[in-house]
């Protein structure tokens, strides 16, 4: 009797070895599987914020270039504004000089300049 209670306990501590084993595999094989997906989530989730992060760099690269752009293009009309007043600054200066100097000449009713030669 001796060997068979041997033989018993060590096919009982086998069996019960193979048992934990089937246990903790199944235990930690849903943990891990848990983690893995969790683990895929996120790295899907920083996929997308990258995608997004580069779109977002796109749009505001666009965006400043679009701002350059109308800054010269507000420029330019200052500029031409300002031209534009000056010049006619200078013709109201020398409409008013013209009418004060005193410059009378007789002009020909039609308004047309005379091109015939007197003889």
């Amino acid at each position: 009797m001796d060997t068979t209670h041997w033989l018993i306990f060590a096919l009982g501590s086998l069996l019960v070895g193979v048992a934990t084993w089937i246990g903790c595999w199944l235990w930690y094989g849903r943990k891990i599987e848990s983690l893995n997906h969790r683990l895929q989530k996120s790295e899907k989730a920083r996929h997308f914020s990258n995608q997004q992060t580069l779109q977002a760099r796109k749009q505001l690269e666009a965006m400043q270039k679009d701002l350059a752009e109308q800054n010269a293009a507000f420029a330019k009309a200052q500029v031409a504004k300002q031209r534009n007043r000056h010049l006619e600054d200078a013709l109201k200066a020398s409409a008013v000089a013209e009418l004060e100097s005193g410059d009378n000449m007789v002009r020909p009713a039609h308004g047309f300049a005379d091109t015939q030669p007197l003889i």
